[in-house]
């Protein structure tokens, strides 16, 4: 049972690379706690997010070079499920939408990945809204209870807030601003101040790229570490204690990305899907190409709200964390968009397999092989060294017919 839990995780972790966010319409949780979070200035008591299934267009689009492009599956009809559903869980009053389905067929057809340590261009679309655009290095989750101070907590340690013409960058040795801003603008101990000053209109917002590169080079220390980060637009409402989270999407910035192999030179004897040397965990989802697939998303309610900033159910970050073995409040089961959803599927038999191991490798059996249907399948595969992402790669291969 436990093999089965992990690698529905491990599903999980490869979807999340394949489902970018989209713009977002309706609030679809809200998280109240019990005792409201005070902060250098900030006073929290909710925080609300927008609702990234609502996908009219792509929330954000990353551009310009150092970027690996993998395309994404083919989706039917995408459909997620809180449970359980609204109450008080970890200290906080937790209002969610109904259970929702949307057509898969209209998200992006590609997921990006950042391959070098720069500042992604990127173009940020969230309609009639303003607010502050800022990229986070990853959140840890709690032990327990909710702590809305985490999210400011993160960003002071490494975090940029992006204006129209201006960066402001923090870590943990102080703050730095590059650009055209008045040092009136920010305050590391009064973020109320700092966020009021420093707002955008979100409706096409992208950060100058030539300033950018320039503070890169000015400054190389604002390069950001290979990691997880989250890339989202928030807004304070200091009147009503609340925290709008209006986009939130995972980035992941990897210094360089080693190719995947995939070695089936013995007919009949299984195959390798490998990375090499520098990677110590394994991780792959082998998907039969050119076929629709249904996607269900079970979302456990009282372990998600614990997250400082709730994010789409597929996000990148805390599920590509399940391939270390942590906790995940998401499951999934895939089907092909013709067939029934069985419990516990994870894959529907003979279009899929999933798997991990500890090492630079993982072997598929000549067993698990040969329940596939015969034809192009692709390969999602993922390399971890000492807890780190290291490697996301994608490539196509051929199963072939057993003998």
């Amino acid at each position: 049972m436990k093999d089965r839990i992990r690698d529905l995780l491990l599903l999980g972790m490869v979807i999340a690379l394949l489902i970018p966010a989209a713009t977002a319409a309706d609030i679809y949780i809200t998280v109240t706690a019990d005792d409201p979070t005070e902060y250098r200035g900030l006073r929290v008591a909710t925080v609300d997010a927008l609702d990234p299934l609502e996908t009219d267009a792509s929330l954000v689009t990353l551009e310009g070079d150092n970027l690996t492009v993998i395309p994404c599956p083919t989706f039917g009809t995408i459909t997620r499920i809180f449970d359980p559903a609204s109450g008080t869980y970890r200290g906080g009053r937790v209002t969610i939408t109904e259970n929702k389905s949307f057509d898969g067929s209209t998200l992006p057809d590609d997921y990006r990945i950042v391959t070098g340590r720069t500042i992604p261009n990127f173009t940020m679309h969230v309609p009639n809204r303003s607010g502050n655009v800022l990229m986070v290095r990853s959140l840890g989750s709690p032990e327990e209870g909710i702590d809305f101070a985490r999210f400011f907590e993160a960003a002071e340690e490494l975090g940029y807030l992006f204006t129209d013409d201006a960066i402001i960058y923090s870590n943990t040795t102080g703050i730095s601003a590059y650009g055209n801003i008045d040092t009136q603008d920010y305050d590391r101990n009064d973020l109320n101040r700092t966020l009021k000053r420093n707002e955008v209109d979100l409706a096409n917002f992208s950060a100058d790229s030539d300033m950018v590169r320039s503070m890169m080079e000015a400054w190389p220390y604002t390069r950001p570490e290979a990691g997880e980060y989250l890339l989202t637009a928030v807004q304070y409402d200091s009147e009503n204690e609340t925290l709008h989270v209006l986009a939130a999407m995972p980035v992941l910035i990897l210094d360089g990305n080693p190719t995947v192999a995939w070695n089936d030179d013995r007919q009949g004897a299984g195959a390798t899907v490998s990375f090499g040397e520098g990677v110590d965990r394994t991780a792959y989802i082998l998907l039969e190409s050119n076929m629709t697939y249904d996607l269900t998303v079970r979302v456990d309610t009282r372990e998600f709200v614990s997250r400082p900033i709730p994010t789409s159910v597929t996000d990148l970050v805390s599920l590509l964390q399940t391939a270390a073995d942590e906790a995940s409040p998401v499951a999934y089961t895939l089907t092909r968009s013709d067939d029934d959803a069985g419990s516990g599927i994870v894959i529907a038999p003979g279009h899929g397999l999933s798997g991990r191991a500890d090492g630079p490798e993982v072997e598929i059996g000549a067993e698990a092989l040969a329940t596939l249907n015969p034809g192009t399948y692709s390969l999602y595969a993922l390399g971890m060294e000492g807890g780190e992402i290291v490697a996301v790669d994608y490539r196509e291969v051929e199963v072939r017919a057993a003998s």
